[in-house]
Formats: C-alpha cells, structure tokens, sequence
C-alpha cells in the first residue's frame, strides 16, 4: 500500500489517476462540475473502461452545463442522487476508485471553484481491500436512490437511527446532523405512525437541540424493548475512519518529509556557508561601527548589523548541532519509503486506545530518526513494527458512539495537518529550498559568490 497527500495542482493529479485506469472507475462526489475530468471520463468509457458516477441532485450540478448522459450513451453509469431541496447530506462521502485498487479521497469536490480552494486529496494505491469496500459503498448508495435498496418504516432501524443521531448532535457535528436526518426522513417516508419521530424532526429544523434530544430519549427508552436492534451502519463509520486514519497519516507523512527536507538544508547551509557569511556579517558590523565616529546617523544601520550577526551565529550554531547525515538518493528513497510504511503502525492517532502511550514513545524516535536521516534507526523500527505489535482504532472500536466519537476527533485532525502542511507549504524558507534542483551546484556557487563578496569586503576594510 502507498499514500500520497496532494495540495497543489489536485485537478491534474486527479486526470493523471484517471488515465491510467485499465478496467473500472466508480466515483461518488457531491459536485461534479470539471468539464476536463469529466471528457477524461468519457474517453475511458469510449475506450471500454466502465464507468459509473453518482453526484448530488442539486442546482450547482444541474446548472454545470456538463451533458452528464453522455456517460450512458458510451456504456457508463451515472445517477443523480437527492430531491432537489436538501440533497447535499445524501452524499457524505467523497470518493474515486480506479481498478479496484487505487483510491481517491479528501476534502476536493471535482468542481471548477474547487481549483480555487484550499483542498487536499490523498492518494491510497496498491490497497485492494480499501477498494473493495469503498466500491461495496458505492453499490450501497446506487441501490438505496435506484429503489433496489428502499426499506419500509422498521422500528429496530428507526430506534438506531435514533440513537445514531443524537450522538452526532451531542458532538455537534452538523454534516453528520443532516446524514443522519436524511437517513431517518427515508426511512419514515409514506409512514403515518410516527408522529413523534416527525416532531424530533421539526424540533431539530428548528434548532431546539434540547428538546429533541429528550424526544429521542423517550421514543428510544419506550420502544427499545420491542425492536429488534439494529447497529446504525456500523460498517460504513468504520470504513470513513479507516480512511482518515490514512489520511491522517500520509498528511504527517508529507509533513515530516518537508521539515526533514528543511532541516537537511539548515544543516548543509551551516556546514558550507555558514562561516564565510559570519564572517561576511562581522566585517559589515566592524565597517559600520568605524563609519558611526564619522556620521552618527549610521548607528541605527550598526545596530541593525550586529543584531544580524549575533542572531545568526546563534542560528548556525543551532543547525550544526542538529547533525543530519549525508545519503545517497537511493538511501533517500529508502528512507522516504520505510517512514512513511512505519508511521502508519505506530501514529499515536491511528492506533487503539490502550496502546497510544506506548505508539508515541515509538513514533518521537521514528520522527527523531528521520530528521536526521538515520536510516539503520528506521529501518530497525520498520522492522520492529511490521511484526504488527499495534493494533488501529478503525479495527478495534464496534461502539456506534465510540466510533462517531473517534471520527468526528479525526477529521479535527485531518484539518489541522493539513492547514500545518499548507502553512509549510507556503512558506518562503520551503518554497527556497524545493526549488533547488541540484545542491552541490546550489551550495557551490553560492560559496563562490559569498568568497568574492568576503574578498571585496576584507579590501575595503583594510583600506
């Protein structure tokens, strides 16, 4: 299995998946308004690839101007899911999968203004299991709006439903608020029996949370005894945590990766510049300080260099003593490759509850070790892990509670890796660093441009 976490260019990235498709892509978004990906689509289904869509029954796709039965004129499959009103919670999930094998999800709609956002995909491949059970979701979904899957008003699913709801409303998750709404309104429709359910409903469009959730209570606590319980489709919130949990950690991944790459360039710009700029910035202070007896006015300017000096001996001094070895590119990829397979064992995050004390000791000397590219370090942690000594929360929770619990917790962190990510991103430090093609020609003529520089200045001084 392999994950890659996507900031910039995701539309692309997107295609790129898209064209290497062989056999099948199912794909079940909320808004679908990219007319490339969606001629990219019907290329491969021209082509003999089956393709099947389901997006939101909505005004921005019916108004997108994508003729979206061309798909079936070419043999694919495409439904429009929702009654037209409040047809955005139907779709909760944002997913692709190509071959059965390689998974798309994330925070990117496949929209024209998505382009403009700040969103972020994860790329899940070679994981032929995740695939099946997001394509087992996907036939799910088609079922359910096709007729094939509509059930009548079951008091056993009610009564999980219920309960599933005012979870959600207690963890004041509102995307799962309106799942859940819309889930419980299919299941009572055409019903006359239910007056209460009806009226927690209003209560709830009404925003008076208190009530009804008293409401669920009382309904729950009166008719509990006489329904056969029906767990609130504990499979599919395990299959969404599953999925954050990757997320999770390949945005930690790419997080690690970037800070390593700055740090790397920290330690060899210490090594290999760092005394002739010291001593660049000592001779300016030295010159300006001679220049302030003549012209006064130029203590500010002094001032300014001797603070540039002292903090950036304190700088190097800290980047020298954050030693980081020197690898080939081949160790480099190994390296990339065993800590991005070992954070996904140990990440205090991903793994049960009783065992995240233990995975974040193992995890602070897996991000140690990377840093400073240990790679004998990682790869005896690798080693260590992949006897498989943890176990992830997705595996182990079967509590409805616990699991909504655990997935609204995750997706919190999904949000701020990938805001610290875009943050790191964004940078000046990084954006200087990732430009750099080659760093034996970068660091060698910088240190020939500082050394002439140095030359000029020790001349002038010494005049």
């Amino acid at each position: 299995m392999q994950t890659q976490a996507y900031f910039d260019d995701i539309q692309l990235q997107i295609l790129h998946e898209i064209r290497k498709a062989a056999t099948s892509i199912h794909i079940a978004v909320a808004w679908f308004t990219d007319p490339e990906i969606f001629e990219q689509l019907c290329q491969k289904a021209g082509s003999g690839v089956r393709v099947e869509l389901i997006i939101i029954n909505d005004s921005i796709n019916r108004k997108s101007g994508i003729a979206y039965e061309r798909l079936r004129d070419l043999g694919g499959v495409f439904m429009m899911v929702g009654d037209k009103k409040k047809s955005s919670a139907i779709m909760h999930n944002k997913f692709c999968v190509i071959d059965s094998a390689t998974v798309i999800t994330g925070s990117y709609n496949w929209s024209r203004q998505a382009q403009q956002n700040s969103e972020n995909i994860t790329v899940i491949s070679e994981h032929p299991e995740l695939a099946r059970q997001f394509i087992q979701e996907f036939e799910s979904i088609f079922e359910r709006h096709s007729g094939k899957g509509v059930v009548g008003a079951d008091l056993g699913k009610i009564v999980a439903r219920l309960e599933a709801l005012r979870h959600v409303i207690e963890l004041d998750d509102e995307d799962d608020v309106s799942l859940q709404l819309a889930k419980l309104k299919k299941l009572i429709a055409g019903s006359v029996e239910y007056a209460e359910v009806n009226k927690i409903i209003a209560q709830i469009a009404a925003d008076q949370l208190d009530q009804a959730i008293a409401g669920i209570e009382t309904f729950v606590r009166s008719r509990k005894q006489i329904a056969v319980y029906v767990a609130p489709e504990i499979g599919e919130v395990r299959l969404e945590l599953r999925v954050l949990e990757l997320q999770v950690a390949a945005l930690e991944d790419e997080k690690a990766e970037m800070e390593r790459l700055l740090r790397t360039y920290q330690f060899r710009h210490a090594i290999e510049l760092g005394e002739i700029i010291r001593r660049l910035l000592s001779l300016r202070a030295e010159r300006l300080q001679q220049d302030v007896h003549a012209s006064p006015k130029k203590e500010q300017a002094y001032q300014d260099a001797k603070r540039d000096y002292e903090e950036f001996t304190q700088d190097d001094e800290q980047a020298r003593r954050n030693e980081v070895a020197v690898l080939a590119i081949e160790d480099q990829m190994e390296l990339k490759a065993l800590f991005r397979a070992s954070s996904k064992f140990c990440h205090p995050d991903l793994v049960s509850e009783e065992q995240k004390v233990e995975a974040a000791r193992i995890f602070h000397r897996l991000m140690e070790s990377n840093e400073c590219n240990d790679l004998d370090a990682v790869r005896e942690i690798y080693n260590n892990l992949r006897k498989g000594i943890f176990s992830t929360a997705s595996g182990t929770l079967s509590d409805a509670q616990r699991l909504h619990i655990e997935v609204v917790r995750m997706r919190t962190r999904v949000t701020e890796l990938a805001r610290t990510a875009r943050i790191i991103r964004g940078s000046d430090a990084y954006r200087k660093v990732a430009r750099i093609s080659d760093w034996d020609e970068y660091f060698s003529i910088t240190r020939q441009k500082l050394q002439q520089e140095l030359i000029q200045l020790e001349g002038k001084n010494e005049c």
